[in-house]
């Protein structure tokens, strides 16, 4: 416990630092004032450094229980202090943590989409294997009752990406919204249900809708994939 607590404290001090820069990879866009993207963000961050420390699942939940014991309640950013973490275990944290990945790409390229279309070979694993995933759990969520953790943290980030003042990668809505996403130029994606209720997921750029389209993902098997335009 010792250790992992050292472990959990270096990682702290790694996240505030991250929190001081103006410019990185995972806070470019979002305000830390804003909860849900705050902690969007902090979940991010901390499963990539359980991924690079290659911790395995009993180190985990004692690092989760070292940010509950003594790291929370410390942080100097009140809205982080009420971020749940849902004890992911191993596997659980890479599947999310493709998602959090896509999101990512989609948002930081949403303007620069022909340098992104222009990379492939850069991102076309990480995009790729993030929609999959995506679109995987969009299915299997929405059979479970109840939810477990991983669930729970998905349907989390889905309800982040409804919030329209977000404005995150991915961009979901309902059949009563989906009528605004066209007058904020967002395209199509995907639509599915989800929990008994259609959605619809767009993204900000048809350059990289079509990119998406005519790319060899297992979800472009789906006939839910809105059709190249």
């Amino acid at each position: 416990v010792k250790d992992l607590l050292g472990i959990s404290i270096a990682i702290y001090i790694g996240y505030m630092r991250q929190l001081k820069m103006y410019t990185n990879d995972y806070f470019e866009h979002a305000s830390l004032n804003n909860e849900k993207l705050g902690c969007l963000c902090l979940k991010h961050w901390l499963y990539d450094q359980i991924t690079m420390n290659v911790l395995k699942e009993p180190q985990i939940n004692e690092l989760f229980q070292g940010w509950e014991a003594y790291i929370k309640e410390k942080t100097k950013y009140y809205n982080l202090k009420r971020c749940v973490f849902y004890n992911l275990n191993e596997n659980e944290i890479n599947r999310i943590k493709k998602i959090y990945v896509l999101n990512t790409i989609l948002d930081s390229n949403s303007n620069n989409s022909e340098a992104f279309v222009s990379d492939q070979g850069e991102y076309m694993d990480y995009f790729g294997e993030g929609l999959d995933e995506f679109i995987n759990s969009i299915n299997s969520c929405s059979r479970k009752v109840p939810m477990d953790n991983y669930c729970k943290e998905f349907d989390e980030f889905v309800n982040i990406c409804k919030v329209e003042s977000l404005d995150s990668g991915i961009s979901i809505y309902d059949e009563n919204t989906k009528s605004t996403a066209d007058g904020a130029k967002k395209y199509l994606l995907y639509s599915q249900k989800y929990k008994e209720q259609l959605l619809y997921v767009y993204i900000k750029n048809e350059n990289l809708l079509n990119f998406v389209k005519t790319s060899d993902f297992l979800s472009n098997k789906s006939t839910t994939i809105a059709a190249t335009s």
